[in-house]
């Protein structure tokens, strides 16, 4: 193993633990740091215990090691500081090691061995190792930036989920309650008018006007349904389910059919709204775009998750090219749906054959929360 870099110009200070039993060697290896161009600051540790309080009580830029110590081998004490801190460089620098050994060591997490009669590259395999050092922590700095920015992104989401649906609750209580209640009341008014004006030409008109605040009061209501299904919050999620089906059975349209248990254990709140929302977006893409001639939901329990699968018989999409699109804002449904359900704690895949049909498999865990009556 060669190494063309040279050693640092100036005098750097080096934070070093030196793994040595030998005060010879520890001297040689001193000189040779400082040949090299080194100020070194040494701990010498010869155990275990040694080892870990003395990595304890500073930063230490890197461990040199002798290969065989009576309590302390250098594989010992590269598993020891690697638990502690993988990125503080490891150089095992021994006077009698032999090929098969030094390979091992290398393939164990070593950065590089030396013969302690022959230190000339010390220097420059000591100023790699810190270089790709820093190199390894900036990118583990980057790493766990990247990981906190996306905790960060997904508790976002949820929250914007969690208001979504919130506020698609309140909506909904609002058209049924106060916009429902209203409209009724005029239509029972309108209605009672009619009655009243006998053969007056002004019946007519208030008929009329109470056919349309009827109608009005229907989109109402199925708006409000729409926003939040109250089965889905009084019922749970069966019950929500069975109303979807009814909502989008029709005469000219595909067989829907639910295998839905009878008691389904209860997913948290989050996995319920998830679930729904999948069966709502893939039911609704199924009838609009699939062609289908049967549509299948199916809902399944083990003692820890609750499965969900929606498949139909229709003419089947291109998954990675919709993913495609979605990811350029073509279409946010597919996106929608792998957040729900990763958000809820759960996951989503979608199997689709051109021609063959298309089927929406999902999981989401259990809880052990009864719903309240």
């Amino acid at each position: 193993m060669t190494d063309t870099a040279n050693p640092p110009a100036m005098r750097e200070p080096l934070r070093v633990i030196l793994v040595e039993d030998s005060a010879d060697d520890v001297a040689l290896l001193l000189r040779a740091l400082r040949i090299a161009g080194y100020v070194p600051e040494h701990a010498l540790v010869q155990t275990p215990d040694e080892l870990d309080r003395v990595l304890r009580t500073a930063r230490w830029d890197i461990v040199l090691s002798d290969y065989a110590l009576p309590a302390l081998t250098g594989l010992m004490a590269l598993r020891q500081v690697f638990a502690f801190d993988p990125d503080i460089p490891f150089i095992i620098v021994s006077g009698n090691i032999g090929e098969d050994v030094a390979v091992a060591a290398m393939k164990a997490g070593a950065h590089d061995y030396l013969l302690k009669d022959n230190l000339t590259r010390l220097g420059g395999a000591i100023q790699r190792e810190l270089r790709e050092a820093g190199m390894r922590r900036a990118r583990r700095r980057n790493e766990l930036e990247l990981l906190a920015a996306k905790q960060r992104l997904q508790a976002l989401s949820n929250r914007m989920l969690e208001m979504q649906e919130t506020e698609r609750r309140h909506i909904a209580r609002e058209l049924h309650d106060e916009i429902g209640q209203s409209l009724t009341a005029i239509k029972l008014s309108l209605d009672t008018l009619a009655r009243r004006l006998g053969d007056d030409p002004a019946r007519h008109l208030a008929g009329e006007i109470a056919a349309a605040a009827g109608h009005v009061l229907d989109q109402v209501r199925q708006l409000s349904l729409d926003l939040r299904p109250p089965q889905l919050d009084d019922l749970g999620l069966r019950a929500a389910l069975h109303w979807l089906v009814k909502r989008h059975t029709c005469e000219d349209g595909p067989i829907i059919e639910l295998d839905a248990p009878e008691e389904v254990p209860c997913c948290a709140p989050q996995a319920e709204t998830a679930c729904f929302r999948i069966v709502q977006e893939t039911l609704t893409n199924a009838l609009r775009h699939a062609d289908a001639a049967k549509v299948r939901i199916a809902l399944k329990t083990d003692p820890g998750h609750c499965y969900l699968e929606v498949s139909d018989d229709g003419r089947g999409f291109d998954v990675e090219a919709a993913r495609a699109r979605a990811l350029q804002g073509a279409s946010l449904g597919l996106l929608s749906m792998h957040e729900r359900a990763t958000l809820a704690g759960g996951d989503l895949s979608i199997a689709s054959v051109a021609g063959d049909g298309t089927c929406v498999h999902a999981r989401f865990p259990l809880t052990a929360v009864a719903r309240e009556p």
